[in-house]
């Protein structure tokens, strides 16, 4: 299947797989998948791949340190990834640089501006340089965590909102909080599901389980327990991948069972979007470890 920019064309060596018209300049792929790309012209060129500069952006501090970027700016950095060829074979995740599963650009002769230490874009790169800027997104399943894995790379970006060309930030890949990832992945799988806060969405949640559960560090493993003494199922009946771990002031999303095999522990792994962007961590290292959680999953009628 291929898609064509402006003087790019690319092309997917595993089937099926999902190619939005060109007009979305945006390339899907599962993980292992080999990305085919060449000069519409047939002609030499060099190959850049472009990854957003990490750091927590804050649409609620407009202008604010360290960059002083706007409200709707980001920056980006360029890499070289090969030279005076006419085109490339990729394989993101086993090329030495390139991220899979996650979220990347990839240009052929970018115009100047591009070239500069970092670049500065109000709007997502493959959308504001539509004609030489491709952006390579890929998964490894296509279920509900499977579309999380998209946003690795991704910055921390507070508040996602609409750009003022009307592409919204988390729907485009340019960034996410806590909240915003957990919601990205519901609208992947088609839920209508406004992109809000951690307390906003819980009206679109069911609990898994009910209650409030803090680790006890009096129990040898430690496992999450509530006031009444039980503990939080995982598994069959329980909590699963997928399902909602809400601290209150953060969202994360259960991953795999660790540890305590069929009990919360803070082993247990979660996909979460922070400080250091989008990334998967135990529970222990999420950063809060020591508060209160509860535990839903998406209602199944949104």
């Amino acid at each position: 299947m291929g898609l064509v920019t402006g003087y790019l064309f690319f092309l997917i060596s595993s089937l099926p797989v999902t190619v939005p018209d060109a007009t979305d300049n945006c390339v899907h792929l599962m993980t292992g998948d080999t990305l085919y790309a060449t000069s519409f012209s047939g002609e030499r060129a060099n190959w850049y791949y472009a990854l957003p500069v990490r750091w927590a952006y804050d649409n609620m501090i407009p202008g604010g340190e360290p960059m002083g970027l706007g409200v709707d700016t980001l920056r980006y950095r360029l890499f070289p990834l090969s030279s005076g060829v006419s085109y490339i074979s990729l394989i993101p995740g086993e090329e030495a640089l390139l991220p899979s599963p996650g979220v990347f650009y990839l240009t052929a002769d970018p115009p100047s501006e591009l070239l500069a230490d970092t670049v500065a874009a109000v709007e997502p790169l493959h959308l504001q340089y539509p004609d030489c800027v491709i952006q390579v997104v890929s998964r490894p399943s296509d279920d509900y965590t499977g579309y999380l894995f998209e946003m690795i790379n991704a910055p921390f970006l507070m508040t996602p909102r609409l750009t003022v060309g009307g592409n919204h930030q988390a729907d485009c890949r340019l960034g996410c909080d806590c909240a915003g990832l957990a919601v990205y992945g519901a609208r992947r799988m088609g839920l209508d599901i406004p992109y809000a806060g951690p307390l906003g969405i819980v009206r679109y949640l069911t609990s898994v389980v009910p209650g409030e559960f803090l680790p006890d560090s009096s129990i040898d493993p430690v496992v999450y327990i509530s006031g009444y003494g039980d503990s939080v199922p995982v598994g069959s009946g329980g909590l699963v991948p997928g399902d909602i771990v809400h601290f209150g002031t953060q969202v994360s999303v259960f991953l795999e069972d660790k540890g305590v095999i069929g009990t919360l522990d803070p082993e247990d792994m979660l996909i979460q979007s922070w400080f250091d962007g989008p990334h998967v961590c135990a529970i222990r290292d999420c950063g809060f470890y020591h508060l209160p959680l509860r535990v839903f999953r998406w209602s199944a009628s949104e």
